[in-house]
Protein backbone atom coordinates (compact mmCIF):
# COMPACT_ATOMS: atom_id res chain seq x y z
CA UNK A 1 0.00 0.00 0.00
CA UNK A 2 1.25 3.53 -0.92
CA UNK A 3 0.67 6.12 1.44
CA UNK A 4 -0.38 9.35 -0.21
CA UNK A 5 1.89 11.94 2.08
CA UNK A 6 0.82 15.28 3.04
CA UNK A 7 -0.43 13.67 6.71
CA UNK A 8 -1.40 9.67 5.63
CA UNK A 9 0.42 7.58 8.05
CA UNK A 10 0.56 3.88 9.58
CA UNK A 11 -0.41 4.27 12.95
CA UNK A 12 1.18 0.77 14.45
CA UNK A 13 -1.34 0.79 17.81
CA UNK A 14 0.32 -1.22 21.34
CA UNK A 15 -1.71 -5.15 20.92
CA UNK A 16 -2.51 -5.10 17.26
CA UNK A 17 -0.60 -6.85 14.49
CA UNK A 18 -1.08 -4.92 11.74
CA UNK A 19 -0.84 -1.53 11.17
CA UNK A 20 -4.12 0.99 10.63
CA UNK A 21 -3.90 3.89 7.99
CA UNK A 22 -4.48 7.33 9.37
CA UNK A 23 -4.72 10.81 8.19
CA UNK A 24 -3.27 13.34 10.25
CA UNK A 25 -3.20 17.34 9.97
CA UNK A 26 -0.83 18.54 7.36
CA UNK A 27 1.80 21.28 8.59
CA UNK A 28 4.71 22.93 5.89
CA UNK A 29 7.49 23.29 7.48
CA UNK A 30 6.83 27.25 6.87
CA UNK A 31 3.61 26.97 8.87
CA UNK A 32 5.10 25.52 12.12
CA UNK A 33 7.89 28.75 11.54
CA UNK A 34 5.08 31.14 12.08
CA UNK A 35 3.61 29.44 14.72
CA UNK A 36 7.37 29.61 16.38
CA UNK A 37 8.19 33.47 15.94
CA UNK A 38 4.33 34.37 16.92
CA UNK A 39 4.95 32.35 20.63
CA UNK A 40 8.55 34.03 20.60
CA UNK A 41 7.37 37.24 20.30
CA UNK A 42 4.19 37.10 22.78
CA UNK A 43 6.83 37.55 26.26
CA UNK A 44 10.39 38.10 26.23
CA UNK A 45 12.13 36.05 28.09
CA UNK A 46 13.87 36.27 30.80
CA UNK A 47 16.95 34.34 31.66
CA UNK A 48 18.50 33.66 35.53
CA UNK A 49 21.93 34.85 35.28
CA UNK A 50 23.34 32.36 37.60
CA UNK A 51 22.34 29.71 35.56
CA UNK A 52 23.87 31.04 32.73
CA UNK A 53 27.09 31.89 34.75
CA UNK A 54 27.10 28.10 35.76
CA UNK A 55 26.50 27.02 32.25
CA UNK A 56 29.26 28.69 30.37
CA UNK A 57 31.48 27.87 33.52
CA UNK A 58 31.01 24.29 32.92
CA UNK A 59 31.30 24.76 29.05
CA UNK A 60 34.65 26.56 29.55
CA UNK A 61 35.91 23.48 31.84
CA UNK A 62 34.50 21.21 29.10
CA UNK A 63 36.97 23.08 26.58
CA UNK A 64 39.92 23.17 28.86
CA UNK A 65 40.02 19.19 29.15
CA UNK A 66 37.77 17.57 26.53
CA UNK A 67 41.52 16.50 24.50
CA UNK A 68 42.66 14.42 28.12
CA UNK A 69 39.18 13.44 28.46
CA UNK A 70 38.31 11.80 25.57
CA UNK A 71 41.72 10.63 24.93
CA UNK A 72 41.40 6.60 25.35
CA UNK A 73 43.74 4.94 28.41
CA UNK A 74 46.10 2.89 25.74
CA UNK A 75 46.82 5.52 23.57
CA UNK A 76 50.01 6.90 24.44
CA UNK A 77 51.03 3.16 24.35
CA UNK A 78 49.61 2.39 21.16
CA UNK A 79 51.37 5.71 19.59
CA UNK A 80 54.87 3.61 21.11
CA UNK A 81 53.60 0.57 19.10
CA UNK A 82 53.30 2.27 16.17
CA UNK A 83 56.24 4.41 16.00
CA UNK A 84 58.30 1.63 16.49
CA UNK A 85 56.16 -0.71 13.61
CA UNK A 86 56.61 2.06 11.08
CA UNK A 87 53.03 1.97 10.19
CA UNK A 88 49.28 2.27 11.59
CA UNK A 89 46.22 0.28 11.04
CA UNK A 90 42.93 -0.62 13.09
CA UNK A 91 43.97 -4.49 13.03
CA UNK A 92 47.61 -3.99 14.19
CA UNK A 93 45.90 -1.88 17.09
CA UNK A 94 43.35 -4.92 17.89
CA UNK A 95 46.11 -7.23 17.71
CA UNK A 96 48.49 -5.85 19.74
CA UNK A 97 46.25 -4.67 22.37
CA UNK A 98 43.76 -7.33 22.25
CA UNK A 99 40.80 -4.75 21.73
CA UNK A 100 38.20 -4.67 19.79
CA UNK A 101 37.35 -3.43 16.38
CA UNK A 102 35.61 -0.17 17.65
CA UNK A 103 38.18 0.55 20.31
CA UNK A 104 41.33 0.12 17.95
CA UNK A 105 39.35 2.51 15.30
CA UNK A 106 38.68 5.29 18.27
CA UNK A 107 42.41 4.80 18.93
CA UNK A 108 43.32 5.27 15.36
CA UNK A 109 41.14 8.47 15.00
CA UNK A 110 42.82 10.10 17.77
CA UNK A 111 46.41 9.27 16.50
CA UNK A 112 44.93 10.83 13.04
CA UNK A 113 43.58 14.17 14.98
CA UNK A 114 46.64 14.72 16.44
CA UNK A 115 48.78 14.42 13.15
CA UNK A 116 50.64 11.39 14.66
CA UNK A 117 49.79 9.36 11.93
CA UNK A 118 48.72 10.01 7.66
CA UNK A 119 44.51 10.00 7.29
CA UNK A 120 42.42 7.16 5.89
CA UNK A 121 44.23 5.71 1.91
CA UNK A 122 41.58 2.64 1.74
CA UNK A 123 43.05 -0.29 2.63
CA UNK A 124 46.85 0.91 2.81
CA UNK A 125 48.15 0.91 6.79
CA UNK A 126 48.55 4.36 7.85
CA UNK A 127 51.99 6.23 8.03
CA UNK A 128 53.50 7.45 10.86
CA UNK A 129 53.92 10.96 10.35
CA UNK A 130 56.67 11.78 13.51
CA UNK A 131 59.27 10.32 14.86
CA UNK A 132 60.45 8.88 18.21
CA UNK A 133 61.97 12.07 19.09
CA UNK A 134 59.50 14.60 18.49
CA UNK A 135 56.69 11.83 20.35
CA UNK A 136 58.78 12.68 23.75
CA UNK A 137 58.79 16.72 22.92
CA UNK A 138 55.53 16.47 22.63
CA UNK A 139 54.73 14.12 25.81
CA UNK A 140 57.26 16.35 27.48
CA UNK A 141 55.11 19.43 26.16
CA UNK A 142 51.52 17.74 27.24
CA UNK A 143 52.13 15.81 30.61
CA UNK A 144 49.40 13.48 31.36
CA UNK A 145 47.86 13.42 28.04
Amino acid sequence: EKLLGKGDMLYYPVGIPKPIRVKGAFVTDKEVEYVVDFVKNQVKAHYDEEIIENINENVKNEDGNSAKNDADELLEQAIEAVIDCGQASVSFIQRKFKVGYARAGRIIDQMAERNIISGYEGSKPRRVLISRERWEEMKLANPGE
